[in-house]
């Protein structure tokens, strides 16, 4: 009965201007612990609603499904096919904890809402949204990212059929619309349009060649941000004003328009006459120059050096991002202690490369000193660090609580050199010693002019067919075990095996297009090649 008593109390406060048709306050949904599960269930419709990824422990009105963050798979929810056309929409939504909420609400697969919050615990309303899509329809709640969108809770949604008023095309494009890039990704920017009509949201096409062509009203263009087959398209809201197309190859050239629009499905309105705003960026030749993901549970051919103290830079095993390994430091043992420890990359040659970049992501857990970032160009690779000059890199790290964050892009190409170095420099004392944890760092450049993919060695290995499709075959010249792993461009371990052949053949179905790295480690050389894979 509260259920029904709360849902009645929104329809008045929310559904004041239009009666509902139609609702969903999830009574039928199975999930009541806090135990991720994908499901199903009868929704109030009568269709079969699904979910992916979602708990039951955190609700509004119980039951209500909560959406994971950092999930195996993006968390949502998704409708059956829903009779009488939905015109505006609205739905309750909660943060249930301190991860800031980014939720995107999809009909009939176009996005028409993002709602945030950053108030831990607060009851949100998504307000009346306008929709105006006629026929049947299916509803989709979804994470905006895998990584970093925070628990949310939603409950209570309530639409009304639809009226038959579209609205007309909008007034005006937008402008300042401009593209950038940043390793493997170009980001395009825009100002939203004004005037008299304005957009409900914007179609970017993107095409790698200068043939883009104008969508048709009444004609729905679905995502698909995916550009290795030379084409894509992404719905973005008025009001977002940024998008980004990403796993990109390098030193190649795209074009993108942008077409606003009103309505939905087969009232979709689009502006496509006069001056279609247009942009173009040609993505730049940048490369792994090293990386570690910890995916064979070691620390690769990086450097731990310990200066003080009995405790150790070590790997685990569960923990890391997604539920993988990390390298961990503690400098508790029974007691908090004086450790100084070091977690050093291999030596990079930075005369090959410009912009160079790094990133990883952190999480740490207890009071102690900070972790420090650093980069040496004079360091010896081989004894005490401390001895030598290292200059502090500014990162984003994280809030505590073992909550991993992204350390955003440390611009680096201040250092030059052949021997160049990045360290992690942990330090703990007798009174307070915390505990950290690194995962997917990555250092990136672009090659410069004549110089070719990072290869360790002449003949080391060898990848074929490149491009591949389903399979490749990699060939090694070396006897002895090679630890492989498949790295996707934004630095996370897709794949993983090792191999004491001369031939391993690597399965390449699970892998979406687009440019990845092999990288192959030996342990009893403690030497690491990489070098590019492109997926058709």
């Amino acid at each position: 009965m509260k259920k029904q008593l709360l849902l009645l109390v929104t329809f008045l406060t929310v559904g004041l201007f239009a009666i509902g048709q139609g609702t969903e306050n999830f009574n039928n949904y199975p999930e009541t612990a806090n135990a991720y599960h994908d499901g199903t269930f009868t929704g109030q419709d009568g269709s079969t609603w699904s979910y992916t990824q979602s708990r039951g422990d955190s609700v509004i009105v119980a039951p209500s499904p909560t959406f994971g963050k950092k999930r195996p798979i993006t968390s949502k929810i998704i409708s059956g096919s829903i009779a009488g056309g939905c015109g505006t929409i609205s739905f309750e939504y909660k943060q249930p904890f301190t991860t800031a909420v980014n939720l995107n609400l999809f009909v009939n697969g176009l996005l028409v809402k993002n709602v945030t919050s950053t108030v831990q615990g607060a009851l949100n309303n998504s307000g009346p949204v306008v929709v105006n899509t006629p026929g049947n329809f299916t509803l989709m709640f979804k994470q905006a990212d895998s990584s970093n969108s925070g628990q949310v809770t939603i409950d209570n949604v309530i639409w009304t059929g639809y009226t038959g008023s579209a609205a007309p095309e909008p007034t005006n494009y937008p402008t300042n619309f401009i593209a950038s890039t940043s390793p493997f990704t170009i980001n395009l920017a825009w100002t939203d349009a004004v005037g008299a009509q304005l957009p409900a949201a914007y179609l970017i096409i993107a095409s790698d060649q200068n043939n883009i062509v104008a969508p048709v009203d009444g004609t729905p263009v679905s995502d698909d941000a995916n550009l290795a087959d030379g084409h894509g398209a992404l719905n973005v809201l008025q009001g977002i004003q940024h998008a980004a197309f990403g796993n990109l190859p390098g030193n190649k050239q795209y074009f993108f328009k942008i077409f606003p629009y009103t309505n939905s499905a087969a009232l979709i309105n689009y502006k496509t006459d006069g001056t279609v705003p247009s942009a173009t960026a040609t993505t730049a030749n940048t490369v792994i120059i090293d990386s570690l993901h910890f995916t064979n549970r070691t620390f690769s051919n990086w450097i731990v050096k310990s200066v003080t103290g009995a405790e150790v830079w070590v790997v685990d095993s569960i923990h890391g991002i997604n539920g993988g390994p990390c390298g961990k430091m503690s400098g508790y043992a029974g007691q908090a202690n004086v450790n100084e420890d070091w977690l050093i990359s291999p030596a990079m040659n930075f005369n090959n490369y410009t912009n160079e970049a790094l990133t990883f992501q952190s999480a740490y857990k207890y009071t102690g000193p900070p972790m420090e970032a650093l980069i040496s160009n004079d360091y010896d690779g081989v004894t005490n660090p401390g001895d030598f000059t290292w200059t502090p890199l500014t990162a984003t790290w994280s809030a505590g609580n073992y909550v991993w964050a992204p350390s955003g892009t440390i611009n680096v190409s201040g250092t030059s050199g052949t021997h160049v170095y990045v360290g992690f420099k942990y330090t703990s004392d007798a009174i307070a010693a915390s505990t950290w944890e690194l995962d997917d760092i990555m250092i990136t450049g672009d090659v410069l002019q004549g110089i070719g993919d990072k290869v360790a060695g002449k003949g080391d290995f060898s990848v074929s067919p490149n491009p591949a499709t389903d399979k490749c075959v990699v060939r090694f010249i070396n006897e002895g075990v090679k630890n492989i792993s498949i790295i996707s461009v934004i630095g996370t371990s897709v794949m993983e095996t090792s191999t004491d052949q001369m031939i391993c053949s690597l399965n390449l179905n699970s892998l979406t297009p687009g440019i990845y790295f092999v990288q192959v480690s030996m342990p009893a050389s403690k030497t690491t090649q990489i070098k590019k894979l492109i997926v058709q």
